[in-house]
């Protein structure tokens, strides 16, 4: 015949992976509140990528940082969202989209220096959150 193990054991276990999941779930939270930075592609190159991720109602991360006059390739990577999302920035005239399960990218240059607000332009996507802000610094 087994034996069972205390209550006091499994409250112990119970709290411990509780703890674990709260400490994995704040790690997560901070990772998506940092600010995205262009990624050379290669070492003396002028081209980079940006990722931002787009979910149900906000982009990750919220805030993207680019160098003025400078050829960045934006990546809007909505693989995990189930409805279309876009990226709109209506003072370069730069719109991306993607469908539900897709990664969709666009070369472009800002050439700017400035803040600017980006968001998407689906109908009600904006009002529930999905802004953000794209920091042009000069060269």
């Amino acid at each position: 015949m087994l034996a069972r193990r205390p209550e006091k054991f499994w409250s112990r276990w119970t709290m411990i992976l509780g703890v674990v999941a709260a400490s994995g779930a704040a790690t997560v939270s901070w990772t998506q509140a940092e600010e995205n930075v262009v990624r050379p592609e290669a070492p003396g190159s002028n081209a980079g990528e940006v990722w931002v991720a787009s979910t149900e109602f906000k982009f990750v991360p919220a805030t993207v940082r680019v160098i003025a006059g400078r050829s960045v390739t934006l990546v809007l990577d909505n693989s995990q969202a189930e409805t279309e999302h876009g990226i709109k920035m209506p003072a370069f005239g730069f719109y991306l989209i993607a469908k539900g399960g897709q990664v969709t990218r666009k070369t472009f240059i800002f050439d700017k220096p400035g803040e600017y607000e980006f968001m998407c332009d689906l109908p009600g996507h904006q009002e529930a959150g999905m802004k953000g802000k794209l920091i042009v610094s000069g060269p």
